[in-house]
């Protein structure tokens, strides 16, 4: 049974996924509040709302219907579609999704991730929702279709008794998530993704796992895209400073639990400096003893070096590289060493030791 500090974790999540823009999909039993909840943030942040039964709809309800128009067919878009691309902001939420029949599953797919809806685009600030009882719950429910899973970040959704009491008593919860500085999210994210590319390069089976049973294709599950989800959800978690109770949820609910829980042990403890510390200690930074933190090590850098190029900054990234070439991981080095070269600033050279240590490299490899 859930308590409210489970509640308020999965709300928070929930906002964090509106707000970034990914889509979500909430699971939980029927008469959980999940229409309520998705009401109460789109009335606290002012934001345009379409609620649809996705149940009772028709495939043309969400991909358009055909007409032909001065001798060209095309797709026109239903009216829930063209008030969203009339505001911006807009939130769609689809309900009962997985009591939708296969074929109109099958046309959410573009709607859910493209937010194209017929031939009208919602825009790419639309935040797209949904809602789903467990098919043992559902009115003729179905799984879900594994390339629609896979668009969603999964969330449990379930209202315990001491929320539900102080509901009653006139007193629902609200759990505000305030937006980030712009600077803050980008350095986030970049964080993230280098996390992910690192964990990835040591578990590269992990990229992609498509479960065995039609259940499990029907929830999270890794792949490239859901993997692009957690490192931009986990970005946002700490964008917005928001519990490590809330990150685990949303990894959860892009890669699945598996995956999740190896990912996130292995950035609990990858225990790496700040890239900015390294740039400002090029020379005599503590290289780490394991390539994957290398890896991760050198993406930061990098990353950081293309938000603030300067020379100086330049000719430290440099040195950091070099120094991983000479601590044997010349091929680190060299995966870096390209694009690093790429950003020089007009006029500038690399160190003479630089040159030795890296030029042979990416000659070897036949990058330059």
């Amino acid at each position: 049974m859930s308590t409210a500090d489970d509640y308020e974790a999965s709300y928070r999540a929930l906002a964090v996924c509106l707000a970034a823009r990914v889509p979500v999909i909430l699971w939980g039993p029927p008469g959980q509040g999940k229409t309520s909840v998705i009401r109460a943030i789109a009335d606290y942040q002012g934001r345009h709302l379409e609620i649809l039964l996705a149940s009772i709809r028709e495939p043309q309800d969400f991909a358009g219907l055909p007409v032909i128009s001065d001798g060209a067919a095309r797709l026109v878009a239903p009216d829930w579609a063209q008030r969203l691309s009339n505001v911006k902001n807009g939130i769609l939420f689809t309900d009962e999704v997985n009591t939708a029949p296969p074929s109109v599953q099958a046309a959410l797919l573009r709607v859910s991730l493209d937010k194209v809806a017929g031939d009208c685009d919602l825009g790419q600030d639309t935040s797209v929702a949904a809602a789903a009882n467990p098919p043992e719950q559902a009115a003729d429910g179905w799984d879900l279709a594994p390339p629609l899973a896979n668009r969603f970040c999964h969330l449990p959704w379930e209202l315990p008794t001491e929320v539900v009491r102080d509901g009653f008593s006139g007193r629902w919860p609200n759990y505000e998530v305030a937006l980030p500085v712009d600077s803050e999210l980008s350095g986030a994210q970049t964080r993230e993704r280098v996390r992910v590319a690192g964990f990835l390069s040591a578990r590269p089976d992990l990229t992609t796992v498509i479960p065995g049973t039609a259940s499990e294709q029907g929830r999270a599950f890794p792949t490239p895209r859901s993997w692009d989800m957690t490192a931009t959800l986990s970005g946002w978690v700490t964008a917005t400073h928001q519990s490590e109770g809330v990150r685990r949820l949303l990894v959860r609910g892009c890669i699945g639990p598996g995956a999740s829980a190896e990912f996130l042990t292995y950035r609990d403890n990858l225990d790496l400096p700040d890239p900015e510390e390294v740039l400002a200690n090029a020379d005599r930074f503590v290289i780490p003893s394991r390539a994957d933190q290398l890896y991760v090590l050198g993406a930061g850098v990098l990353a950081v070096v293309r938000s603030n190029l300067t020379p100086d900054r330049w000719d430290a990234a440099g040195q950091v590289f070099e120094r991983i070439a000479l601590a044997g991981y010349p091929d680190i080095a060299v995966a870096f060493a390209r694009d690093w070269i790429r950003e020089r600033p007009e006029g500038r050279m690399p160190r003479e030791a630089v040159l030795r240590a890296l030029v042979p490299l990416l000659k070897e490899a036949r990058l330059i």
